[in-house]
């Protein structure tokens, strides 16, 4: 028989992060909101449970149902991204082995399609949760469709660079999501409905913007009839002398400026001082050039030289950085940057500006990229070339990136190959350089920061050496 299951999931302890006392409210208040839709057959609540735990119950939940008409995924809790992919945030998660330690939304959506339903719907209440679904220009849900979801549905409550507010009762968002779901009082609630009540309850909040990705028709109904929420209406929703959703206010969670000094708090809580900021980016230092000590069957091939900057000006492809940045965003100018855009000189100077327009089309541009250090913290950039004692071989060189952030440390890093241009000079990487980055709280542990931040410049070195010995079989 086919049916609708709900995933709910909502952690509010945490090893090495801030305690979400509201998650676990979030979770309660969520169920009851489904319950009343008289939709699901199964609400299932995971709250501060094992990842290991809620990955094993959902495989065996999609194994106990063979049809499923919708799949409903609500996750409430801390949430990170990194340039792999999102993770939601479990009790002992590690920026160092995240997808152990957590749950990310690439295997979320693996355990969704075991489901095979009609409709699956992924609600994320978590800081940096409205990520697209795939990196490059090509339209999100271009992964969505390839990936085997027939209709599909993400609702996350702020972009890929925000926070998401946290609440002394209930999270804001949770909140929001559930009275743009009580707004209609009759007829059917559609997911599009719920979606376009959320963009105005947030229309004034540029700190914070839900994110969305649909693939469907715009006829994906949340709830078949809203007279069914009535009773769970009356009691969410108090009367006041506002005008809000027919008449009625919406429950206020805490007092406003009690909930921008949590916030504010909660912040500066995560913010170093100089010292401490300089003292991480120090030990990140150390980890590079450790990592880059050359073993014995290495040091017969190459030698190590090591810069370091204690600005951007060396970073080679600064485009990919600063598009990084971008997506970043956040209030702080730590890092900030310029493109420039200079317009290139016409050719064949005999010709006049208007013929020379009628033969080329359009102007072109040459833009150059800049990158500047405003906090002034040293040793942002780092590179280690490995010299080599062998004609046959290019140069290596490692590059590592500190961009200090305002409550964290963003951390690239990049192996390239420098081809020989003579018998003692080497031709730099000019290719569109990818960068692998992590983001880590100045709160860290820094062993296990140093763990986890891009491939061991050793490793690519001796990776480097054996393809010789490849090639020849």
């Amino acid at each position: 028989m086919s049916q609708n299951i709900a995933l709910l999931i909502g952690n509010t302890q945490y090893d090495s992060m801030s305690t979400l006392g509201c998650c676990k409210n979030d979770v309660e208040q969520m169920h009851e909101l489904l319950s009343g839709t008289q939709k699901f057959s199964q609400i299932v609540d995971f709250v501060d449970q094992p990842v290991s735990s809620v990955k094993d119950r959902i495989r065996k939940l999609a194994e106990e149902n063979d049809e499923c008409d919708e799949i409903f995924l609500f996750f409430t809790g801390h949430g990170l991204s990194n340039s792999d992919d999102f993770f939601m945030c479990f009790q002992g998660f590690k920026e160092t082995s995240p997808n152990t330690t957590g749950l990310s939304r690439s295997e979320a959506f693996e355990l969704l399609r075991l489901f095979n339903s009609d409709l699956s719907v992924v609600v994320i209440d978590a800081c940096e949760a409205g990520r697209n679904l795939i990196k490059t220009d090509t339209p999100p849900l271009a992964r969505a469709i390839k990936s085997g979801f027939t209709n599909f549905v993400q609702i996350a409550s702020c972009t890929e660079a925000q926070f998401s507010l946290a609440g002394e009762e209930i999270s804001a968002f949770s909140d929001e999501f559930i009275k743009a779901c009580l707004q209609k009082t009759n007829g059917p609630v559609y997911y599009s409905d719920v979606e376009s009540a959320l963009r105005d309850a947030f229309l004034n909040n540029p700190n914070q913007t839900p994110h969305f990705i649909r693939q469907g028709t715009a006829q994906e109904k949340f709830c078949d009839d809203a007279n069914r929420l009535s009773g769970f209406r009356n009691v969410y929703l108090v009367t006041g002398d506002t005008a809000g959703i027919d008449g009625k206010e919406l429950k206020p969670t805490k007092d406003s400026f009690a909930a921008a000094k949590s916030v504010i708090e909660g912040i500066e809580d995560q913010v170093p001082s100089k010292d401490e900021a300089q003292s991480f980016v120090d030990s990140m230092f150390e980890a590079t050039v450790a990592m880059a000590n050359l073993t014995p069957e290495v040091s017969e091939f190459f030698e190590t030289r090591i810069v370091k900057y204690d600005n951007f000006d060396n970073v080679q492809n600064k485009r990919s950085v600063i598009n990084l940045l971008n997506r970043r965003g956040g209030s702080d100018r730590f890092v900030e940057s310029n493109v420039e855009r200079t317009k290139r000189r016409t050719p064949f100077g005999a010709l006049t500006i208007g013929a020379w327009s009628a033969l080329a089309g359009p102007d072109e541009y040459d833009e150059t990229f800049s990158l500047y250090n405003r906090c002034d913290l040293k040793s942002v950039h780092v590179g280690i070339y490995f010299e080599p004692k062998f004609m046959a071989l290019s140069r290596l060189f490692s590059e590592v990136v500190f961009l200090p952030r305002l409550t964290e440390c963003l951390m690239l890093t990049c192996n390239s190959i420098e081809p020989r241009t003579g018998w003692g000079t080497f031709q730099e990487y000019e290719g569109s350089k990818s960068w692998e980055w992590t983001s880590h709280k100045w709160t860290a542990d820094k062993p296990e920061a140093a763990k986890g931040f891009g491939s061991s410049p050793i490793d690519y070195v001796r990776e480097y050496v054996l393809s010789f010995s490849e090639s020849s079989e």
